[in-house]
């Protein structure tokens, strides 16, 4: 419900934001109005030949106030980290509106216009910002949209179990149920009364209180094996058409994401540890098929001349194919240019044994297997540009964890495996943060941070600070 209500808000503010960036844009038409013609003598065309500039302007920062997850928490202390954002969010919208004058060869835009916007913009976002929330609050303080709250304590919240309410910590920020409900006054929720299920009169006080009094939904803060206990008082909220709401901290899992769904008619509790939101999935690939179409035509001719360097560097054909693990277990084709002779294969298991440090990898400084246009493929990271294919394919992401081979994947532990729960990509965080240094169990431990912590920003940064990391051969061996 809190992250309902917060998705919603956030939408609003979003709108709010966007029609105060549309303010900026006129009000910057009218400084550079009033000050321009003083310093250089000329004004702006009419009002009328920037207007288009709009749609674009209001698309270019909604879509990025949405992929930085704006507004989605309104507590004091996120303010300061908000402004953080927002700076962020008004640079990378100036950089795109560049990019779109330059595709559409629009000219007669001034560069001090926009420079004027940036700032009208980035000051207007802190203020709608702030407005916004102070406007929530205010709101929600006269009545407005509140929604009534009564919380249900149980065993381990009792004192007879030595442990008081205020012990109990959520599974995500260490807050108990009751801090985030206190702390959430800006969402219009208000915790309206306590009971401990174990009193002498809990559960039936409980129904006494929701009969006689206001109350939108009921939590329940028990244990697994309570659940038994408040069958019969949950039979009787439903009657009376009030939601109720039920903790799942007494199931333990560590890195587990919780969704709520339906499977038929039945509602079942869905844990999950790599990403499942359908649209941001949807995003990355459209992300993912863009950048590969690019790079394919960017990369045309030096793919036609690196395959003649192959051919006149050794026998064997130009790309290598091998089998390579996709997410979850699934076995796909794996492209690269080959920078190895022909028959090197054969002597992996041997190498693994002689210099291998994890039995996995093997990470040679001078592999004898590799030819000599081979070295500066792999220096250059070229020898992956037809890994693009497989991204158009479906088989790999962008951006993700290196795809193993099956015979790596044999050897991982339980915890390892967890790196093959995403689709493979051809970059991911340890390949801007040492590559080839790194160790196997370093290299494991960035990409299950990047499961874990995966957004769309994530995956722009990464590729961003992918290019220079490539273009330095910073890490490659």
């Amino acid at each position: 419900m809190l992250s309902q209500r917060s998705k919603i808000l956030a939408q609003y503010f979003y709108i709010i934001s966007v029609i105060f960036i549309c303010g900026a844009f006129f009000l910057s038409f009218i400084t550079y109005n009033l000050i321009t013609p003083l310093i250089i003598g000329y004004k702006l065309y009419s009002i009328d030949f920037y207007l288009w500039l709009l749609a674009p302007i209001a698309f270019i920062f909604y879509f990025l106030l949405f992929l930085f997850r704006m507004y989605l928490n309104l507590n004091t202390e996120s303010f300061k980290s908000d402004i953080i954002k927002l700076f962020e969010i008004t640079a990378i919208s100036i950089f795109l509106i560049y990019a779109v004058l330059f595709m559409f060869k629009v000219t007669y835009v001034s560069r001090l216009f926009i420079g004027y916007f940036a700032i009208y913009a980035f000051l207007s976002l802190i203020f709608a910002d702030y407005a916004g929330r102070k406007l929530s609050l205010k709101l929600k303080r006269r009545g407005y949209s509140i929604r009534n709250i009564v919380l249900v304590k149980g065993d381990k919240n009792s004192a007879g179990a030595g442990r008081g309410y205020e012990g109990r910590t959520g599974a995500q920020d260490g807050r108990s149920i009751k801090d985030i409900i206190l702390s959430s006054e800006y969402l219009g929720v208000k915790l309206v009364k306590e009971i401990n299920k174990n009193d002498l009169n809990g559960l039936n006080g409980l129904i006494d209180f929701v009969l006689n009094n206001p109350v939108d939904e009921v939590i329940f803060d028990i244990e697994g094996g309570e659940i038994a206990d408040i069958k019969e008082v949950t039979l009787l909220l439903e009657e009376k058409g009030i939601a109720v709401k039920i903790p799942t901290n007494f199931i333990p899992f560590k890195y587990s994401k919780v969704a709520f769904e339906k499977v038929g008619n039945y509602p079942v509790i869905s844990f999950y540890t790599s990403p499942e939101d359908d649209i941001r999935l949807f995003i990355k690939r459209l992300i993912d098929i863009t950048g590969a179409v690019f790079a394919i035509l960017i990369f045309l001719i030096p793919t036609l001349i690196i395959a003649i360097l192959i051919i006149l560097d050794s026998k064997g054909n130009v790309l290598y194919k091998s089998k390579r693990i996709g997410k979850n277990g699934r076995l796909f084709t794996f492209y690269k240019f080959r920078t190895m002779y022909s028959g090197s294969d054969e002597l992996r298991e041997e190498l693994i044994k002689d210099f291998s440090r994890d039995g996995i990898e093997i990470k040679l400084k001078n592999d004898p297997r590799i030819t000599k246009i081979g070295k500066v493929l792999r220096k250059t990271s070229l020898d992956e540009i037809p890994q693009f294919y497989n991204v158009l394919r479906g088989d790999m992401s962008l951006v993700g964890p290196r795809p193993p081979m099956p015979d790596e994947v044999k050897k991982y532990s339980i915890k390892q495996r967890r790196r093959i729960s995403m689709k493979p990509g051809i970059t991911c965080l340890w390949q801007i943060s040492g590559r080839s240094m790194l160790s196997f169990e370093d290299r494991v431990e960035l990409d299950l941070k990047y499961i874990d912590e995966w957004t769309i920003k994530l995956d722009l940064i990464i590729i961003l600070k992918t290019i220079p990391v490539v273009l330095f051969a910073k890490g490659a061996l």
